[in-house]
């Protein structure tokens, strides 16, 4: 009995189990989900700043917000092809590179983004400037 679970297991198995290329696939999956999911609310983000840019007629720098996490569509879009088109369920190392260089330039670029609409709607201490 011990011996055809060890052969079941170790000896006989020459791909992944099922259940980790599932475990992958399922991770790979949340991963595009998540990054459109953060793409979107960034852009929701622009979108605000659109509108307290008419409303308060200081500059927002909403397009700047818009456009920043862009980034964040190339990684999806590169996990995707990884997983879908290509079929390999982990991305290759230039692909995770240049995905991950992406992923942290609208990173910054939208933190950059954020604080400057910050400093627009912040109150000022001491009354109306």
């Amino acid at each position: 009995m011990m011996f055809k679970l060890f052969e079941l297991f170790l000896v006989t198995q020459t791909e992944f189990p099922k259940y980790v290329t599932d475990s992958k696939m399922v991770s790979s999956i949340l991963t595009i989900v998540g990054a459109f999911l953060l793409w979107f609310s960034l852009f929701l983000v622009g979108i605000i700043a659109q509108r307290y840019e008419r409303v308060l007629h200081k500059k927002t720098d909403w397009q700047f917000i818009i456009l920043s996490p862009t980034g964040i569509i190339v990684y999806a879009v590169i996990q995707a092809y990884s997983l879908i088109i290509v079929g390999n369920l982990k991305m290759t190392d230039m692909q995770t590179w240049i995905g991950y260089f992406f992923f942290f330039l609208s990173g910054a670029l939208s933190l950059i983004g954020s604080l400057r609409f910050y400093n627009v709607v912040k109150p000022h201490k001491g009354g109306a400037k």
